[in-house]
């Protein structure tokens, strides 16, 4: 068995006390119990509603505009309530909700049967995160679950004797339409809400269950003996027909598919199911690997960081909507914010490891779905804001919603998530080793897009520079002068560092590919010169509004978008912005939820310090349930990571901070241990990428690199590469994709490129 593993002892008592297995669409969280084995089940197309849910609340074109040119001329009035009220307008209804199938139980019925633990000790639960399997170990012999890639079904095989009777039983809080049971399986086709509301309209707003605009779920589950050992196998499959498109595919052909799946998984039988789960790998699986020693916390920060990888691997898929606000398990009906994807920091933190850290289907997904959102949002942008290329704001779902939420401005008017999702995608694209004309030539179409929207929203300041209006910072407030809370803004930190830097990346693509003079790169050109890059106030932080001495409502709030430019931009920031950066951060403080703590490691390993990294990974390694009954950041039972509720974000984002601290390639060389915390002083890692494209190998101890290897991904990424660590630095020529032996002296790196290609 792998030593990537969770153990647990005893059985899950609670959903945050399960663990999760997937195959990237189907997904389970395993209770463990082995007299009662219990999964919650869900499936990652499962989602209430479908494409245009939202589009009788719509904000047609004629009311959009004119409250646009209002709240303008009440911003630059100074009537700043007044002017976002008017934004407001602008708001639908609310993005689609994801769906838990519905908990599948099995036991045996045999008043003799003896399945205590080994040694009369409550049973270990292990899910090995490398095979992706979930193990408990009885007297009768072991209980084995996992969710196959290769044949599409939850499999679990438990120990029996010939007098046991299966008993299979599914629970669903969707409605059912159809249920047929025998005495080896059973079949149940449920249906979906047509509509649920977020949680902030479920005082006016009513779950809708319209049948004619729902999904349906097919569940098909399936018993057999075989050799003193009793299979199931559960498929389950919906109605779904891909992104953006609604799920009215026949009810019966996914009951047919489901029937199939179950059926010819169970003739296989546990064995040759076995096999074949471990022929068919999840991508990337063994592609990286981290190992701390040292502490008993060094050994969780290992844990965690493979945890997060197998987290996101195993709830994407290419073609399918990528990881959620819970990645793929989700327990309830009504989840928190729906559990849907946000997009001010939540999916984007989700994908910040999928390069560095090589989750290949997670980066897959999120490219296609991107796509289709590209699609949705061109007619949100032409009508909401009479502006060219596409938007979406705060929140979305597999639909293609791009609207605003109805709701307060300061979540729901940001219409720069776009720019946020190609910065990401373009930031992906540098750890894969192709060469640059390549990527010029798959990123310019969708960057310039992105763009040209952006470019729509930008007005004249007061001093001149451009501004894009409406601008908000994410979830933050000031004080208008009479006190009153307020979100609305112009040309905020986070929208200008979006801007400057998509307009980069756009202007760049256009010299590789000699599109010069398209008129929008030659606008993204001017651009740069006239939307100020980060700013720095007179207290020396880096500014978030509009203008200076502006009255913080929150001065800790968890939101660092203002800092974007520093983690995740993708360019070096200048010592002055770094010093500013650090002040911003200083006033911030450490406390903050789980994926804020994450976003917080990432800028300060960025600013090479790892006193406050290490401040920040125990934050995040302590227990989020505290002895007096209430909830902070930290990990629950199972390790999910808690916002509070839990939010997978965490999770999925403490792979990229630890990887910030053992790798940066953005100064334009590759940087070793540049942020290493104490935690963190003795280890190994390979499979890490470097920009652009050169996976880097390496043991250190006691802080102190000890070997190094490095291989181009590649073609982009041969030839002449600086690595640093500390302030040793070498040039290291990759001819070839070959591997590179790089040979550590005492004060570091010390070899020259010929003696690193000898040493291959």
């Amino acid at each position: 068995m792998s030593t990537s593993a969770l153990r647990r002892c005893g059985a899950a008592e609670r959903w945050l006390e399960a663990l999760p297995l997937g195959n990237g669409r189907l997904g389970a969280m395993v209770w463990g119990d082995p007299r009662r084995a219990r999964f919650s089940l869900n499936e990652s197309t499962l989602w209430s509603g479908g494409p245009g849910t939202d589009a009788p609340h719509r904000t047609p074109r004629s009311e959009a505009a004119a409250a646009m040119t209002r709240s303008r001329a009440l911003f630059e009035g100074g009537a700043v309530p007044e002017a976002q009220a008017e934004i407001e307008r602008l708001g639908a209804s609310w993005s689609q909700a994801y769906l838990p199938v519905g908990d599948l139980t099995v036991h045996l019925e045999d008043p003799g049967r003896d399945d205590s633990p080994v040694g009369r000790h409550p049973a270990e639960r292990v899910l090995d995160l490398s095979l992706d399997e979930h193990r408990v170990l009885t007297a009768g012999g072991e209980h084995l679950s996992f969710v196959s890639r290769a044949d599409e079904v939850l499999v679990h095989a438990l120990p029996c004797t010939d007098g046991d009777r299966a008993v299979l039983e599914l629970d669903s809080p969707l409605l059912e339409e159809r249920r047929e049971s025998g005495p080896d399986g059973l079949t149940v086709l449920l249906r979906a809400p047509s509509d649920i509301p977020a949680g902030q309209f479920r005082g006016e707003e009513e779950i809708a269950w319209d049948p004619a605009a729902a999904s349906r779920a097919a569940v098909v589950i399936r018993s057999r003996r075989e050799g003193g050992r009793l299979l199931v196998v559960c498929a389950v499959v919906t109605t779904w027909q891909g992104l953006g498109r609604a799920p009215d595919r026949g009810a019966q052909e996914a009951l047919d598919e489901a029937t199939a799946q179950a059926e010819a998984a169970l003739a296989r039988g546990e064995e040759e199911l076995h096999r074949r789960h471990r022929a068919r790998r999840r991508p990337g699986a063994d592609e990286v690997a981290l190992q701390l020693t040292g502490s008993v916390e060094a050994e969780l920060l290992t844990t965690s960081f493979d945890y997060g990888r197998y987290l996101l691997g195993s709830a994407s898929r290419p073609g399918l909507p990528p990881a959620n606000l819970q990645g793929l398990w989700n327990a309830r009906l009504e989840a928190p914010w729906s559990s849907n994807f946000t997009l001010n920091i939540n999916l984007e933190m989700n994908h910040w490891a999928a390069g560095i850290a090589q989750v290949p289907d997670a980066a897959a997904a999120l490219e296609q779905y991107v796509a289709m959102l590209r699609t949705a949002g061109r007619e949100t942008a032409h009508r909401l804001y009479g502006a060219d290329g596409w938007t979406v704001h705060h929140n979305s779902d597999p639909w293609g919603y791009t609207e605003p939420v109805r709701g307060e401005p300061s979540w729901s008017t940001w219409p720069m998530g776009g720019l946020w999702l190609e910065q990401l995608l373009g930031t992906l694209t540098t750890y894969d080793g192709r060469e640059a004309v390549e990527i010029a030539r798959a990123r310019f179409p969708a960057l310039r897009e992105a763009v040209a929207f952006a470019l729509c929203l930008l007005h004249e300041s007061a001093d001149g520079h451009l501004v894009t209006f409406p601008s908000t910072s994410p979830e933050n407030l000031w004080r208008a002068p009479d006190g009153t809370a307020v979100s609305l803004s112009e040309g905020t930190g986070m929208d200008r560092w979006l801007l400057r830097e998509t307009a980069q990346q756009l202007v760049e693509a256009a010299v590789l590919l000699g599109h010069d003079h398209d008129p929008v790169v030659q606008r993204a050109a001017s651009t740069l010169d006239l939307v100020q890059a980060p700013q720095i106030g007179t207290d020396g932080r880096v500014l978030e509004w509009h203008r200076e001495g502006l009255m913080e409502v929150e001065p800790e709030h968890r939101h660092v978008s203002h800092l974007g430019f520093l983690y995740p931009g993708a360019a070096a920031a200048t010592p002055a912005q770094e010093q500013a950066a650090t002040r911003s951060l200083e006033a911030r403080g450490d406390e903050a939820t789980g994926w804020s703590l994450v976003w917080k490691a990432c800028l300060w390993a960025r600013l090479r310090r790892a006193d406050r990294v290490q401040s920040l990974l125990e934050l995040y390694l302590r227990p989020a349930e505290t002895a007096d009954g209430t909830e902070r950041s930290g990990l629950y039972p199972n390790l999910f990571s808690a916002h509070p509720p839990f939010q997978i974000d965490g999770n999925l984002g403490i792979v990229a901070a630890l990887a910030e601290c053992l790798v940066q390639s953005h100064r334009g060389e590759i940087e070793l241990l540049p942020a290493l915390p104490p935690m963190m002083a003795d280890g190994s890692v390979r499979g890490l990428r470097a920009r652009p494209g050169v996976t880097v190998a390496m043991t250190w101890s006691d802080g102190v690199l000890t070997a190094l290897t490095l291989q181009a991904a590649g073609p982009g990424a041969l030839g002449a590469h600086v690595v640093r660590c500390g302030a040793q630095t070498l040039t290291v020529e990759l001819t070839d994709l070959g591997l590179f032996q790089v040979e550590i002296g005492p004060l570091g790196p010390q070899c020259t490129a010929e003696e690193v290609t000898a040493g291959r």
